[in-house]
């Protein structure tokens, strides 16, 4: 089986975003009663899947973006995930640093110390005039930054996901961005296109 962990905050909300998320700066005193659950949750899962007699495949932390919350939080976490599972045959554990202003070297220290094989550091474009229209609070010099600390601290796969129809992107912008990734060579990548979902602030200033 696979286990999903769900981080659901983000420094701030993406245009396009339609997940179930909050702002960090507005749920602060959310966040440690929602980790400490999420960790007993952890752990009643564990003692189902023993009984149940099943075996862990792979690991995905998702949101929000997971690197939101501070790295004592990400540790504990990742430690209740290894006290109460057998992970010595994971195929691949990912956790998703989706946003480069919320990726630093004590998280990535701890996410790495943990056990986890891939991240993604996903830019979405390039392009600073798109990132602030979507309403990101990083620049694509934010993005080089910690995609190098990461290569630097010995992260050897990494995914960046792409969306192709952002606000304000426009076709030579968006191969721009394409060709400058393909340029870091990283592991993976992941191209989106860009879908209006109905709880999205994109779709909702579209239909005042």
């Amino acid at each position: 089986f696979s286990l999903y962990v769900s981080i659901p905050f983000c420094p701030s909300r993406c245009s396009y975003c339609s997940f179930v998320s909050q702002e960090v700066e507005k749920s602060l005193k959310l966040i440690p009663q929602y980790v400490k659950n999420l960790c007993l949750e952890i752990q009643e899962l564990g003692k189902l899947v023993e009984k149940l007699e099943l075996k862990l495949d792979t690991i995905y932390f998702g949101g929000g973006t997971p690197t939101s919350i501070d790295a004592r939080y990400i540790n504990l976490i990742m430690k209740s995930i290894e006290d109460s599972f057998d992970v010595s045959n994971l195929r691949e554990y990912t956790v998703e640093a989706g946003r480069a202003d919320t990726i630093t070297k004590e998280k990535l220290e701890v996410i790495k110390n943990n056990g986890a094989t891939r991240i993604s550091i996903n830019p979405q474009t390039l392009n600073n005039d798109v990132l602030k229209a979507i309403g990101r609070r990083h620049t694509s010099k934010d993005f080089y930054d910690k995609f190098h600390m990461a290569r630097e601290m010995g992260f050897d796969s990494i995914n960046t996901d792409l969306i192709a129809g952002l606000p304000t992107d426009t076709i030579e912008s968006f191969k721009n961005t394409i060709n400058s990734i393909i340029d870091l060579s990283p592991e993976n990548i992941t191209v989106h296109t860009l879908s209006i979902k109905r709880t999205s602030n994109l779709n909702i200033e579209n239909n005042r």
